[in-house]
């Protein structure tokens, strides 16, 4: 397994698009899948933000992970974001996730892009144990979500 940058793998869109949709896409009702192909494709194009990078295998994908400049409508003051952390459910359990956002981190310092910012229904011991932390919990088109960072930050949202 490897990681690599979605520009390298860019016949997987379809299959994150894919993933993402149905992991996430309560989340973003005013968005079809087009949106969620519009958002991968856009990582293909950027300099900077966004970026995405896949966990892959003989030119398959197993998972994903993204830096964007904007992830949640009503942070607008929040940026940039972790977000597209997928991993295909075979393959969990393994540290791949983990290996996944070690590389956003990683390029985040690289391009001193400053704190990074994540938003999660479900997974905030495991974004804990990577050192991020929750500053706010709030209601998100009816689900509760955790707001985190991976920086500590003086002040609740």
């Amino acid at each position: 397994m490897k990681i690599v940058n979605l520009k390298d793998l860019p016949s997987c869109i379809k299959t994150l698009t894919q993933w993402h949709y149905i992991e996430w896409g309560a989340l973003y009702p005013g968005c079809d899948l087009s949106d969620f192909r519009a958002d991968m494709e856009a990582s293909l194009l950027a300099d900077v933000i966004p970026q995405t990078w896949v966990l892959s295998e003989g030119g398959r994908v197993w998972g994903s992970v993204s830096i964007l400049k904007e992830d949640l409508p009503n942070y607008p003051e929040l940026s940039p974001w972790l977000a597209n952390v997928y991993v295909e459910p075979s393959r969990r359990g393994q540290g791949y996730g983990q290996q996944l956002v070690k590389v956003a981190m990683g390029y985040a310092q690289q391009e001193n892009l400053g704190p990074l910012f994540l938003y999660t229904p479900d997974q905030v011991s495991f974004y804990e144990k990577l050192g991020w932390r929750t500053f706010n919990d709030v209601s998100y088109h009816g689900k509760k979500i955790f707001l985190m960072s991976n920086t500590n930050l003086p002040v609740r949202f």
